[in-house]
């Protein structure tokens, strides 16, 4: 796909971070935009700051609910009459602890939204793409889903389902149809300052700790995410990180958990309930 041009494109998580400027981005190459987010006012806001030619859609939901991302993907259809592209880009995560410490809860919300999430919406609206030629399913992973990081196991977990949900049906659908899988590395949005922290002191280390391996900004995601369609590549990588942690994962994927291990003080690491 070189041309967005009328094209219907299906953004979530679209009132802030990537999903606002991929939004901002397409708008911008003529694309009529189809947009959801759970907060209200933050897709209002990604709303007004389009044209009005590119206004085609939007609904405030949360995509783990099922029957309302079907909902969703019915309306898009009915009401524009197609769809092109989708960008399953929504996510979550709970505060960061060791997996011993970690509670059943903080597994069903994450992976409600990052994987369930994915998985209705590319059931939802694989029907509809499958009608056009040149269509795109993207699926935005992490860099959380090629290496497991300690402290992070719901997240992980998450995201090494949005990988292999979106490889098995990449290889099932071949060239029939384009689908991508994203992972981005550090990037500069609001996801990690949404993390629930009971203590304000250390939220604000995580925050800070977060801001400084953040080196791409979502904008240079987004735009990367979009050369990604045009070029119907199979997988992209976003930052520095992502393409180093991709390297050693791969060259050595059994021994790349030691490489962690060196500078993770363990003893201190599980002492500390979240």
């Amino acid at each position: 796909m070189k041309d967005f041009q009328g094209k219907v494109v299906v953004i979530t998580g679209a009132g802030s971070g990537i999903g606002r400027e991929m939004a901002l981005q397409l708008a911008g190459c003529g694309a009529v935009l189809a947009l959801n987010d759970v907060k209200e006012a933050e897709l209002e806001e990604t709303w007004a700051a389009l044209p009005d030619l590119a206004r085609g859609l939007r609904r405030t939901f949360d995509v783990g609910e099922r029957l309302a991302v079907q909902d969703f993907a019915n309306a898009v259809k009915d009401q524009l009459g197609r769809v092109d592209v989708v960008v399953n880009n929504a996510g979550f995560s709970v505060r960061p602890q060791p997996v011993i410490y970690s509670r059943v809860e903080d597994y069903e919300r994450t992976l409600k939204v990052n994987l369930w999430g994915v998985i209705y919406g590319s059931l939802a609206f694989l029907p509809y793409l499958r009608e056009q030629s040149d269509s795109s399913l993207v699926n935005v992973s992490s860099v959380f889903g090629l290496y497991a990081f300690p402290g992070t196991g719901p997240y992980n977990v998450s995201k090494f389902g949005v990988r292999g949900f979106t490889e098995t049906l990449r290889v099932e659908m071949g060239d029939r149809m384009h689908v991508c899988c994203v992972h981005p590395g550090g990037i500069a949005t609001n996801i990690h300052r949404n993390v629930e922290i009971d203590d304000p002191a250390e939220r604000e280390r995580f925050i800070r700790t977060f801001d400084k391996r953040a080196h791409t900004t979502a904008a240079e995601a987004a735009q990367q995410i979009i050369r990604g369609i045009e070029r119907r590549d199979p997988r992209v990588l976003i930052g520095r990180d992502a393409y180093w942690v991709d390297k050693i994962t791969r060259l050595l994927p059994a021994r790349y958990e030691r490489l962690l291990t060196r500078w993770l003080d363990r003893d201190r690491f599980l002492s500390r309930e979240g």
